[in-house]
């Protein structure tokens, strides 16, 4: 459904118009009332005038109430916005390889299960959507630059290995910069963006995320986080000790409330891919706002004129 809505919003207050005529209209046609019951003789009146009917007679001041609206609300500027159909997508998959993404609570392992998905969302992608990977650890890096080569994307995705450290601040950092760098070859405009974050884990190196995430905000950037894995993954640190990492759903949907995007949690792969399914729907692409302002201007004239027609033809007046 095509929302309408206004870029002037302030200049509805000159609806005030219409409603100053009908209320002079009420208090004239009151007037009149009381003027015509003084006449010495109602008999008299009502043979001396033919009284026209009365829808006749509200129906050209009616139609006038209706054009002053309608140029109103033309003035307000009234508008739509629609999908550049020359623009491309742009998605980043950001996507955790810490050390805990290797727990094997989810079969065969977190880290797996998340190409595996992440291959999927590839896959199934428009092709007019260019996708670009970071993936991150301790630090995070630009996989591969925004491209509609699925191949080459599906490539560098099946060869991440799990690192140490978690840096989702840095990741979306390093998300918009692939996202800034996307240029439309058609049209040399930057192109909306999208950033799917993958993660179990808290940031506990690099810039915060939260930072972060408000600079993707500003930046018209939606974050959409998924926390993966269940409460009883575990992993054995090059130590030999073995630490509990469950996922941290709060600091990812945090993430995700900051930039306007979604969170969601997967503990299956089944869940995760159904999340990605429905993220591939919702890549934000670049729009284009259409304004219809002449549309009511017209139709105010239309009213207008139908009124001023009307009153001539029945009254021998305009209005």
């Amino acid at each position: 459904m095509i929302a309408l809505y206004l870029l002037e919003p302030w200049r509805l207050l000159l609806l005030v118009v219409p409603g100053l005529l009908l209320a002079l209209l009420y208090l004239s046609s009151k007037k009149r009332s009381e003027s015509a019951v003084s006449f010495s003789t109602l008999g008299m009146l009502e043979g001396l005038v033919e009284k026209p009917r009365r829808w006749k007679s509200r129906t050209p001041v009616a139609l006038v109430v209706v054009a002053l609206v309608l140029g109103v609300f033309g003035f307000a500027r009234p508008a739509t916005n629609g999908v550049d159909a020359g623009s491309k997508a742009v998605v980043v998959l950001a996507i955790d390889v810490s050390l805990s993404m290797s727990a094997v609570d989810v079969e065969p392992s977190r880290i797996e299960v998340a190409k595996d998905a992440a291959l999927r969302f590839v896959a199934k992608a428009p092709s007019n959507t260019l996708i670009g990977v970071v993936a991150f650890d301790s630090n995070a890096r630009q996989i591969i630059a925004a491209t509609d080569n699925k191949a080459a994307i599906s490539r560098v995705i099946t060869a991440l290995q799990p690192g140490t450290g978690t840096a989702i601040g840095e990741a979306i950092y390093a998300a918009l910069d692939t996202i800034s760098s996307a240029v439309d070859p058609s049209g040399g405009t930057k192109n909306a963006g999208t950033i799917i974050l993958l993660s179990d884990g808290t940031t506990t190196t690099g810039r915060p995320d939260t930072e972060a995430a408000a600079e993707a905000q500003s930046l018209g950037v939606k974050i959409n986080t998924i926390a993966f894995g269940t409460q009883d993954g575990t992993v054995t640190t090059p130590d030999g000790q073995v630490v509990s990492v469950p996922p941290d759903e709060q600091a990812l949907s945090n993430i995700a409330d900051v930039a306007r995007g979604k969170s969601f949690t997967a503990a299956t792969a089944k869940d995760l891919q159904a999340i990605y399914d429905s993220l591939s729907e919702a890549v934000v692409r670049k729009t284009n706002v259409h304004e219809h302002g002449d549309v009511f201007t017209m139709l105010s004239l239309l009213a207008m004129f139908v009124a001023s027609a009307l009153s001539l033809r029945w009254f021998r007046r305009i209005i």
